[in-house]
């Protein structure tokens, strides 16, 4: 019942918002589902699935490449649990049981006995240890890496079995394994160079690699021998599908070409321009994939000179409509945030109270400022006849459209991209006043691993002598100590007031991730941003 209620508020929610789309004929994929339940489970088995992507994901491996967990990684390994989509609670899957002891410092992993990986050889405590060292290793994305920080030991007390303590407590621990980017792949792949591994991965899921050819396909097949999906899915043994082939087609209008032809079966990230037109041809567009973390955010940088007052930060806050920018960026097909974790996280709460929409705040809070003269070309100057221009590293739409809504208020948006070779370093050192961010990760711990100052990324760069950055510090810190679940929330909710209070980030967009399908794939299902390819299967089997 609890499922039913939150889809169906999220439709209703993307209906709501979106304007001129017209969402009729739409449906999840747990409403086709109802539509083929008749369909008897032998007939489910065969065929290939085709999958669009717009751009090749450079490897195989989501502990080195960003945003591959979207779609071949999970399909290849599976991790030691798996967190159900529905209940949000964690569930056993390479792991048939755990324990956590009560400072969260340490955590014993039981292990299945029966699971092998791709190349033949056999799960164990030794290969699950080689694992979480391997992603200690320089090359690993800073996502996958962030999983192991602060470990302290690994050990293997019997074959099945892995304790791993940690120096500091890590209450995020167990979610974070449940990420495709901590999937659990052999003992031969895991000492393998970094590099090897984008391209020959011999993981323990349901599906096998059987080629990567560059800027044009990636083949899987369906493992015969696999049994030990999670119970979440509605059938055991091997997938229904006999395999699955991702063809990389950059240009939209050609993939969506492909998708209504009936060369591709499936395509994700649709841009909502698109969906009127993919819906009029029979696709089944689906709405069910909402990033459960933080979505669209820009943190601040409160080192600059024109941000280390918080009415000038307050100002921007209040100054984005962010109604009028889902509708215009996304076609309404975005949400507006309400916090600084999407309503998909388990630990959200509603602060959108600092996030309104009120430019006449906003020139109250700048005037207070110091900015109260308004300049022949409509931006605000101070005493010092400095102008309030802010830099910002990115030109897109969302940036054009906050920059519009800023003018109105006197502040002047810069946009000023970096080279791709010189982007990572220039958005770390705090050159620009703001900056942007994605997670995808389903735990309150993103908010401490993005604005961690003792531990984190600091994004927002705040100072020691920060009164209040260093109380939100102490915050993020502490709930990454917590087990209890009421207890953690009442740390999270203070931190993420604090968050958008003084707006030490700017969120802007809650991601929704559309999809288009044929009406003959049944059962594909979204964890997250995730693709869960186990239950899926084609009608016909062709």
């Amino acid at each position: 019942m609890r499922t039913t209620l939150r889809r169906g508020l999220r439709v209703a929610a993307v209906a709501l918002a979106a304007g001129s789309i017209v969402l009729s004929g739409c449906a999840s994929p747990a409403e086709e589902q109802a539509d083929v339940s008749g369909v008897a489970e032998e007939d489910r088995y065969g065929g290939t699935l085709n999958i669009g992507l717009s751009a090749d994901p450079l490897g195989v491996d989501a502990a080195v490449v960003n945003q591959v967990w979207r779609h071949v990684a999970r399909a290849l390994s599976d991790s030691l649990v798996f967190l159900d989509p529905e209940t949000q609670e964690i569930e056993p899957w390479l792991a048939t049981d755990w324990t956590v002891s009560e400072d969260a410092r340490t955590y014993s992993f039981t292990l299945r006995d029966d699971v092998t990986f791709n190349d033949g050889t056999a799960l164990t405590g030794e290969v699950v240890k080689a694992n979480l060292e391997s992603l200690a290793r320089p090359g690993i994305h800073t996502s996958a890496r962030a999983i192991v920080e602060g470990i302290s030991s690994i050990t293997v007390p019997r074959e099945d079995e892995v304790v791993v303590e940690f120096a500091e407590p890590n209450a995020a621990f167990l979610p974070s394994l449940s990420r495709a980017h901590a999937g659990i792949v052999s003992q031969a792949s895991a000492e393998a160079p970094v590099e090897e591994r984008q391209k020959s991965l011999d993981g323990s899921g349901p599906f096998r690699l059987v080629s990567y050819t560059d800027n044009q396909e990636i083949v899987l097949e369906a493992r015969e021998d696999y049994d030990w999906a999670p119970d979440y899915y509605e059938h055991e043994g091997r997938a229904y599908l006999d395999g699955v082939t991702y063809k990389i087609i950059p240009e939209d209008s050609v993939r969506n070409g492909a998708v209504q032809s009936g060369d591709l079966d499936f395509i994700y990230w649709v841009d909502a321009n698109y969906i009127p037109e993919l819906e009029a041809s029979g696709l089944t567009i689906s709405y069910s994939a909402v990033n459960p973390a933080t979505g669209t955010e820009w943190p601040v940088n409160t080192s600059s000179p024109l941000l280390q007052d918080v009415r000038v930060r307050q100002a921007l806050q209040h100054g984005v409509d962010r109604a009028s920018l889902a509708a215009i960026s996304s076609n309404g097909v975005y949400l507006v945030p309400k916090g600084p974790l999407s309503e998909e996280n388990p630990y959200f709460s509603d602060q959108s109270e600092y996030l309104a929409y009120d430019p006449e705040l906003s020139a109250d809070l700048l005037d207070e400022a110091g900015w109260d003269e308004i300049g022949s070309d409509g931006i605000r100057v101070n005493d010092a006849g400095e102008r309030l221009s802010l830099r910002f590293p990115r030109d897109g739409a969302v940036e054009q459209i906050v920059q519009e809504q800023w003018k109105q208020i006197g502040v002047e948006l810069v946009l000023d991209p970096p080279l791709a070779a010189e982007a990572n370093e220039k958005l770390l050192s705090g050159e620009y006043d703001l900056a942007y961010w994605y997670h995808s990760s389903p735990d309150a711990d993103v908010l401490r691993a993005n604005y961690g100052v003792a531990t984190g990324s600091n994004r927002a760069f705040i100072a020691e002598d920060d009164e209040r950055g260093q109380e939100l510090d102490a915050l993020l810190q502490e709930q990454n100590t917590l087990l209890d679940h009421d207890a953690r929330q009442a740390v999270v909710d203070e931190a993420a007031r604090l968050l958008v209070e003084d707006a030490y980030t700017l969120p802007l967009e809650t991601d929704v991730d559309v999809w288009a399908y044929s009406p003959d794939l049944q059962d594909i299902k979204s964890n997250g941003l995730d693709q869960l390819l186990y239950d899926a299967w084609l009608q016909g089997g062709e």
